[in-house]
């Protein structure tokens, strides 16, 4: 043994290998790798074992990988027995569990537990907030807008995306325009949105208005607007969109596709549907 110490390196080397920091520094990395390699929720009990075990339950990274990749596939009551056994759960946990939720199509659940990390005093982030407001109705939006302004967060360009998306969603065209209004930078991607918002409240008139003072227009940007026309029974103004979109050397996308071809088939303009083919 005295050998072997030696040819390592001696005893400072031995200590070092059994340091406690190093070895759980170790398992949180074998652990995390494990989890991300599961691909069945079956595989999980076994290893969420030995991280018990181990007395790695505690531990925000893995439990954070524990609870997303539970979620992901498609375990989302294991996610949350997971997440109710961490004693004081972080900003970082509760946003895996609340988009955790909102994925699983269990929006109250999320909203409700963003409820309760604000009744537990814990500060929430740029990524909670974006999460949460996917579950949200338009009432909990406007409260969320407060803490938003309130915790300072009023500049985050995520957070006001999906706010104008969210008010978009309930018809507030007015709500939705000033957060627009106010973005620093109203590049393609937040006029974009805004479009969108337009264009599923029938107001595609003012979807057009704004397309136009759009100085850099991307694929995203120019199918936003083409889909808009389509969706709101506008089909000529979508070809005629389309054409400017190639004469712009913009490529389409498959999306793109699928709107001209719908356009087509409403007017019936059958060459020019095999064409877009």
């Amino acid at each position: 043994m005295i050998s072997s110490i030696t040819a390592s390196g001696g005893p400072s080397t031995f200590r070092r290998d059994l340091d406690p920091n190093a070895l759980r520094l170790s398992r949180r990395k074998t652990f995390i790798s494990l989890l991300r390699n599961c691909k069945n929720i079956a595989q999980i009990p076994p290893i969420h074992a030995k991280i018990i075990r181990t007395f790695h339950g505690q531990d925000a990274f893995v439990v954070f990988e524990l609870i997303r990749i539970c979620s992901t596939l498609g375990s989302i009551d294991y996610a949350y027995d997971v997440f109710r056994y961490v004693s004081n759960p972080n900003v970082y946990l509760y946003t895996a569990m609340i988009d955790g939720f909102v994925t699983s199509n269990r929006s109250a659940d999320g909203a409700a537990l963003y409820s309760r990390m604000i009744d537990d005093s814990i500060m929430p982030d740029n990524y909670v907030i974006t999460s949460v407001l996917r579950a949200c109705d338009l009432e909990e939006c406007r409260e969320i807008q407060g803490q938003v302004l309130k915790h300072g967060f009023g500049s985050c360009r995520s957070v006001r995306l999906k706010l104008m998306e969210v008010y978009g969603r309930y018809g507030e065209l007015v709500d939705a325009k000033k957060v627009f209004d106010e973005m620093p930078e109203r590049d393609e991607v937040a006029a974009t949105v805004m479009i969108n918002c337009y264009s599923e409240c029938g107001s595609i008139e003012e979807a057009l208005e704004l397309f136009k003072d759009v100085k850099v227009k991307d694929t995203v940007c120019w199918t936003a607007m083409i889909d808009g026309l389509v969706r709101n029974k506008e089909m000529n103004k979508a070809l005629e969109l389309f054409r400017e979109m190639q004469m712009e050397n913009v490529s389409p996308n498959e999306f793109t596709a699928v709107c001209i071809l719908s356009a087509c088939s409403d007017l019936g303009a059958l060459e020019l549907g095999r064409w877009v083919r």
